[in-house]
């Protein structure tokens, strides 16, 4: 489906997503979506914008060092050995030096060895979240929210995407609406962007209908 870049083209919002709707049907899935794409137009450009001054005003990404990875010898058939230099590895996530952590305590066989890794894990802790807090700093003014903004927008934007994959044609106009809406050849990779088999249970959906609507 979609991907999180923005739109290559536009199209006024109908409704605002987050608002209720005096629409009800089809009309209003689409009109949502509408407006959700136009939200992720709004702010993708924001977040854009902001997260590229913050990655070049906070450098690299927190990391800190575990250990050091033994120097040791690449043996290869038919071919000179390799010597592997040693060198150090990092964490590069708090969660990997919590379950260091917690594998580090399951390893241990005494309670001097458990103090020993509480007392190690403590100390990289406290690392990582310094480097975070100083990285954190350089964060410009209204990333976060252009951030929460844009994650809602798309949030929306699949919601009401897999509402009109899923929706069942209540009248025969509805039906053409919702069989010219899915074939329209301007839309597909911008907006309204199902796989193929999101399309056929579409067409599944509609064939239902129509041997429904053409019974009565």
């Amino acid at each position: 489906m979609r991907t999180n870049a923005t739109p290559a083209r536009k199209q006024a919002p109908v409704i605002n997503f987050a608002c209720p709707t005096a629409q009800s049907g089809l009309t209003a899935l689409i009109a949502r979506l509408n407006a959700a794409v136009a939200e992720v137009e709004k702010w993708s450009p924001i977040e854009e914008r902001l997260g590229d001054q913050f990655r070049k005003a906070a450098g690299s990404a927190p990391k800190v060092k575990g250990g050091v990875v033994p120097a040791s010898k690449l043996i290869r058939d038919g071919e000179p050995d390799v010597d592997m230099p040693a060198s150090d590895w990092f964490y590069r996530s708090r969660e990997d030096i919590e379950k260091g952590h917690s594998e580090a305590l399951a390893r241990a066989g005494n309670t001097e060895d458990r103090a020993a890794a509480d007392a190690r894990y403590a100390a990289l802790l406290a690392d990582w979240d310094a480097q975070e807090a100083a990285y954190n700093r350089a964060k410009p003014r209204g990333l976060a929210h252009a951030q929460r903004m844009l994650s809602k927008a798309h949030r929306a934007w699949s919601v009401a995407e897999n509402a009109i994959v899923n929706y069942q044609p209540k009248t025969l106009p509805e039906l053409i609406e919702l069989l010219a809406y899915a074939g329209r050849d301007e839309m597909r990779g911008v907006f309204f962007t199902p796989d193929e088999g999101q399309l056929k249970f579409m067409l599944r959906s509609a064939s239902a209908a129509v041997a429904k609507f053409t019974a009565n």
